[in-house]
C-alpha cells in the first residue's frame, strides 16, 4: 500500500485532522507509526460507538500500530462507576473489540496512571491550564452541568492530554465531541516539555430516534454491538428515515459509514411490482434514488438492517462462548439478549 493509499484510509469516514501536514510527515517518515482511542467503559458498547472502531481498523489496514485505552480512573473520575464494576467492564469492552477483528494494543489506565512520574506531570500541566480552560474543555463530555462539576472533571482533561504522552502515539483519534479536549492537549503538552500531538476527529452518528446522539439510557436510538438479530432489524425497522432526506437520517448513515464506509456494498431486495431487486455499490447512488423516491425507507431499512445484523454475528458468537461477560451490564438495567436463553 503507498503513502497516498494509507493516508485516505486515515482520513475517510472523518471530520478532520489538526494537523494534515503532520500526517504527511508521519506517514514519511514512520512504516508503522502508533494511534490510540480512549474510552470510558460506562456501559454498553453500541451502534454509537462503532464508528470509532471501524476508524482503528482503517488505522490497522493503514499499517498504523492501534493501542485502546481502557480508561478505568478517568470513567471513576467523571462519577460513571464503582472500581469493580469498571474493570469488569473493560473485560466486555475487550471481547467486543476483538469479535470485530480488531488486533490492538489493549490498556487500562490504571497500568501507568498511578505512577509517581505521571502524578507530577498531573501537577505541572495543573499550573499551566486555567480553571475556566479545564472546564470549558470537558464541555462535550462531563456529566452533569458546569456548576455541579467537581475537580476531578478538571483533571480528567489533563489526564487524556498526559495519556497520549505516556502511550506514545503519534496520532489521537477521538469523536468530534473531543475536540476541546484534543486542543488543550495541543497547547499544554508542548510547556511541559511533551510534543503536541496530531489528532483526528470522526463524526457522530445521529440517534436512531434522529436528532440527538445516541445513548444507553434511551434504548430506542441505538442497539449494543452484541444485540441479537431481532433487536437490531427492530430498532433499524422504527427508526427516524423520512423520504428523501439524507443528511440527518440515521439509516443513511448506518449505510455510509458501515457498508460504503467499509468497502462494501448493499443489495436491496424487494418484488418485482415495486421495481425488483436493485444493487448498489456506492453511497451517492443511493442517495439520489432515495431522494427521488426511487428508493423507498421501508426497502432500505429493510436491506441495511439485514446486511448489519449479519455483519455483527460474530459478536453474538464472541458471547455465545462467554456470556458471563455480559453481568456487569445487567448491574445497570441491560438485559442479556435473548440468543442466551
Amino acid at each position: 500500500m503507498n503513502r497516498e493509499e494509507r493516508k485516505q484510509l486515515v482520513l475517510r469516514n472523518t471530520t478532520e485532522i489538526v494537523q494534515e501536514e503532520e500526517l504527511d510527515q508521519i506517514l514519511e517518515e514512520k512504516d508503522n507509526p502508533t494511534t490510540y482511542i480512549g474510552y470510558e467503559t460506562s456501559g454498553p458498547l453500541h451502534l454509537g460507538h462503532w464508528l470509532s472502531i471501524r476508524k482503528a481498523l482503517d488505522m490497522q489496514k493503514a499499517g498504523f500500530n492501534v493501542k485502546i485505552l481502557f480508561a478505568d480512573l478517568h470513567t471513576y473520575l467523571n462519577k460513571k462507576g464503582k472500581e469493580e464494576w469498571i474493570q469488569a467492564m473493560t473485560e466486555y469492552w475487550q471481547a467486543t473489540f476483538e469479535s470485530l477483528g480488531l488486533d490492538a494494543e489493549f490498556i487500562r489506565g490504571r497500568e501507568f496512571q498511578e505512577g509517581t512520574e505521571y502524578f507530577h506531570d498531573i501537577l505541572d500541566l495543573s499550573k499551566e491550564t486555567t480553571i475556566n480552560r479545564g472546564t470549558r474543555s470537558m464541555q462535550e463530555v462531563a456529566r452533569g452541568d458546569r456548576d455541579s462539576q467537581s475537580i476531578s472533571q478538571i483533571v480528567y482533561p489533563l489526564m487524556q492530554a498526559l495519556d497520549i504522552e505516556y502511550l506514545d502515539v503519534e496520532i489521537a483519534i477521538g469523536g468530534i465531541e473531543q475536540r476541546k479536549i484534543h486542543m488543550l492537549s495541543r497547547e499544554v503538552l508542548p510547556k511541559v516539555g511533551y510534543r503536541k500531538p496530531t489528532c483526528l476527529h470522526h463524526p457522530l452518528v445521529v440517534s436512531l430516534t434522529g436528532g440527538d446522539k445516541m445513548s444507553s439510557s434511551q434504548p430506542e436510538t441505538m442497539f449494543p454491538l452484541h444485540a441479537s438479530e431481532e433487536t437490531i432489524k427492530e430498532r433499524i425497522e422504527d427508526a427516524y428515515c423520512p423520504q428523501g432526506e439524507t443528511e440527518e437520517n440515521p439509516v443513511i448513515q448506518v449505510a455510509r459509514f458501515h457498508i460504503f464506509g467499509d468497502d462494501e456494498e448493499l443489495e436491496i431486495e424487494r418484488p418485482d411490482e415495486y421495481g425488483g431487486n436493485i444493487h448498489y455499490s456506492a453511497l451517492e447512488e443511493l442517495k439520489a434514488d432515495f431522494e427521488s423516491e426511487k428508493l423507498h425507507p421501508q426497502d432500505l431499512k429493510n436491506a441495511v438492517a439485514d446486511h448489519i445484523a449479519a455483519k455483527l454475528e460474530p459478536v453474538r458468537e464472541r458471547f455465545k462462548e462467554d456470556p458471563d461477560l455480559l453481568d456487569c451490564l445487567e448491574d445497570i438495567g441491560h438485559q442479556k439478549p435473548d440468543y442466551l436463553e
